[in-house]
């Protein structure tokens, strides 16, 4: 009997101290490794795959300067910048009291309680906007490694940067700056066009014609090896069939009808909307719907060394035509319905580097009055991202906020009025009325 009982004795024994064996491994990996889990249903503690990715990519320490006093507002940002130092455990965080260092926050142009600095490779950028989208630009401003430059070529009544009207760049323009560009225009008389000091030349629809030294001037950049972006509109080459053919690229006669557009876009069907891409150079990866009013089909025969490949495409029933749209859409006759390139890209060797051209059969959808449609300005970023060399940066949007709104259905919204203005009172009241019964039979 005493045997039996030292048995179970110790069985019991060795089970605590297998617990204890089991705690301590528990508490010395969780000391060890740490592993954080967001189940929020956007991620809103965490960081946007865009933003981890560029974080990720950093190749030096970070340090972050917020100017901040009031233990609200320091609480809030040792928060956001909690989300890139669970990305990057070397993100440092300081924080100084601009009212105990004024001459020091007068010196580096500090204004607003809150504003941080951000130090990178012996880099600085202010940030007066301590947000997730803040701070990311901040960083993408100072990793980028390509070409930082942008230039637009006027002259020749081109799409401006600097227009804020519908027909204006100026959207897609801020975005580029935002994004770490510089962006630059210049006149195409103003002298000789060099890639060093253009970076990405951009000529958006050229309303009056080239004349043929411009378009020589043009082609002596392309032949230094610069990178061009060319945004044309059916029946607009603005005397650039020359440049265009040394590129090997032609703009087809009319502008493009696609039916099935209409499906995506409700809209007339020379309103062309593609969603799907191959997965190559700018659109690698999109799958955001982009939309092009009034589209011009390239044909494509590269020549002088340049690789050329379609990036946009629209669906197999399209066609081309010149007349206008009667009410009862249908290919002319003789037309045979087909897939159609509207926007292409080539490539060609030069002394080391890559040469990159970008043709696109429509301008309006960098427009101010479409940038901001489906997936047009991740395009028009991709685009400027590719032509600068900066890969890494394709795909890379603003995060929307999340969890800012709650929509309900109508069902939805009268089960919610159901349940509280009936269903809840009644339960509150029955269960009154039993407790009432009950005490009163006691």
């Amino acid at each position: 009997m005493n045997w039996r009982r030292a048995t179970a004795l110790g069985g019991r024994g060795l089970f605590v101290v297998l617990w204890l064996v089991v705690a301590a491994l528990a508490l010395y990996a969780a000391a060890r490794y740490r592993y954080v889990a967001d189940w929020t249903a956007n991620g809103r503690n965490s960081l946007s795959r865009p933003s981890a990715h560029i974080v990720r990519a950093l190749r030096a320490p970070v340090d972050i300067v917020a100017f901040a006093h009031g233990a609200s507002l320091r609480r809030e940002l040792t928060a956001l910048i909690a989300k890139y130092r669970r990305v990057d455990p070397h993100i440092r965080l300081t924080f100084i009291n601009p009212n105990e260092h004024p001459a020091r926050v007068r010196r580096l142009g500090i204004r607003f309680n809150g504003e941080i600095q951000v130090r990178y490779r012996g880099q600085r950028v202010l940030v007066t906007d301590p947000s997730e989208t803040g701070i990311t630009n901040a960083l993408a401003r100072l990793e980028r490694t390509g070409i930082r430059r942008l230039t637009f070529l006027t002259g020749n009544r081109e799409r401006r940067a600097q227009d804020r009207s519908g027909l204006g760049l100026s959207s897609w323009a801020g975005q580029l700056r935002a994004r770490g560009f510089t962006v630059a225009s210049t006149n195409i008389s103003a002298g000789p066009l060099t890639p060093a000091a253009a970076g990405v030349l951009v000529i958006a629809d050229p309303r009056v014609r080239f004349l043929a030294g411009e378009v020589r001037t043009l082609e002596g950049f392309v032949h230094k090896g610069g990178n061009l972006l060319v945004l044309l509109e059916p029946g607009h080459t603005g005397g650039l069939s020359p440049l265009l053919t040394h590129l090997g690229v032609h703009l087809r006669k009319g502008y493009v009808v696609d039916p099935t557009s209409s499906l995506l876009t409700d809209e007339s069907p020379d309103f062309v909307a593609i969603r799907r891409y191959p997965d190559r150079g700018p659109v690698r990866g999109m799958h955001l719907v982009t939309v092009f009013p009034t589209a011009a089909a390239l044909a494509l025969t590269p020549a002088h060394g340049f690789r050329a490949a379609p990036i946009l495409a629209t669906g197999a029933s399209a066609w081309t035509q010149e007349a206008p749209l009667a009410r009862i859409v249908e290919a002319p006759r003789g037309t045979t319905p087909a897939a159609l390139s509207i926007g292409a890209i080539l490539t060609r060797a030069d002394k080391g580097t890559k040469q990159r051209v970008a043709v696109v059969g429509d301008s309006d959808f960098a427009s101010n009055s479409y940038v901001g449609e489906g997936g047009n300005l991740a395009l028009a970023m991709n685009l400027a991202n590719w032509l600068a060399h900066d890969d890494a940066f394709i795909n890379l949007p603003n995060r929307a906020s999340a969890d800012l709104t709650l929509t309900l259905t109508g069902a939805e919204e009268d089960v919610i009025a159901f349940g509280f203005l009936l269903v809840l009172p009644t339960i509150l009241l029955g269960s009154a009325f039993a407790v009432w019964w009950r005490k009163r039979r006691l």
